[in-house]
């Protein structure tokens, strides 16, 4: 009776393992010549974008992220972003950001592919005619990129002009990192027996990038002024300035590039209506630097200053005047 039970339950564990043979996909194996299944894997995708944007106060920033994952063959997922900001102040001077970034991922057997992309970038001016702008972006996978500009124009009522911007992106396993700032000022005033004006600009540039990152920036300040004293018979004196900057740096792969410049030049002309002399005063001061490191990169600087004052009185004139020119220029073939 033991024996016919225990026949009969191999029969039926045999026949349950034959249907269940029967019902899964099977292919030979060309090594052991064993069957072998060849049901499909589970495949598994995501994605996800977030992005932000602010305006207001003469500044705006804009971020933007994206992810994708996609694990086993068949699976697939992309994800798109993107922001822009732009702000505007009562004179006319602007602010702008921008950022976008894509994510994309494409399945297989053996791991996940995976992408991720994140930019942040910012612009500002500020109420004494001083702009800048940040940008920094990253990027990791194969189907990953990154773009971003930051721009920010300002004008003052001294006459100063300024402006800053920033251009970059990042592909593949990168990053591209960016600042530019620059600021000006001029001033003029004058007397019954004197004139003066003094004029500054400073600008600063500075880049960098990893892997598969590509950037450029710019800077531009110009400040003039000049002066007259009421003309009378207590002598003439006239005063005048300028100084400007010019300052870019470039970089792709792996590197850096920097530039800044720094310009002073300031005026002075007087009469003495007791001594009947007239005097005059002239000075213009101004340093420039360019850096940088890696394959692909670049960088230049530059700016000018000039000052000039004249005054008389009786037959007694005086004149002086001074000017600056400090330039570089670094660059490195890709």
């Amino acid at each position: 009776m033991y024996r016919s039970r225990l026949k009969w339950g191999l029969v039926v564990s045999t026949s349950a393992f034959a249907l269940m043979l029967a019902a899964a996909p099977m292919a030979p194996d060309s090594h052991t010549g064993w069957l072998k299944s060849t049901a499909a894997q589970a495949a598994s995708a995501s994605a996800n974008s977030e992005s932000h944007s602010t305006a207001g106060g003469g500044a705006t920033s804009s971020t933007s992220h994206s992810d994708a994952t996609a694990n086993g063959a068949g699976a697939s997922a992309s994800a798109d972003g993107g922001a822009t900001g732009h702000a505007e102040g009562a004179a006319g001077n602007t602010a702008d950001s921008s950022t976008t970034t894509h994510a994309g991922a494409t399945g297989n057997d053996t791991a996940a592919d995976t992408s991720t992309a994140d930019g942040a970038t910012s612009a500002s001016f500020g109420s004494d005619g001083a702009v800048e702008g940040k940008a920094d972006l990253v990027t990791t996978g194969t189907d990953a990129s990154a773009t971003g500009s930051a721009a920010a124009n300002s004008a003052t009522a001294d006459g100063t002009t300024a402006s800053a911007s920033l251009t970059g992106s990042s592909t593949g396993v990168g990053e591209a990192h960016g600042h530019a700032f620059g600021d000006g000022a001029s001033s003029a005033t004058s007397d019954a027996t004197s004139a003066a004006s003094e004029s500054s600009a400073d600008g600063d540039v500075e880049v960098s990038t990893k892997g598969g990152g590509s950037i450029n920036g710019t800077v531009a300040v110009d400040a003039a002024g000049s002066a007259v004293n009421p003309t009378g018979s207590d002598g003439t004196a006239s005063a005048s300035s300028a100084a400007s900057v010019d300052v870019s740096a470039a970089s792709v792969g792996d590197g850096s590039a920097s530039g800044s410049a720094h310009i002073d030049a300031k005026s002075g002309g007087s009469v003495d209506t007791t001594d009947r002399t007239a005097s005059t005063n002239a000075s213009a001061a101004g340093d420039a630097t360019a850096d940088n490191d890696g394959p692909g990169t670049s960088a230049s600087a530059g700016g000018t200053g000039s000052a000039a004052a004249e005054a008389g009185i009786d037959s007694n004139t005086s004149s002086a005047s001074s000017a600056v020119n400090p330039t570089v220029s670094v660059s490195t073939a890709p």
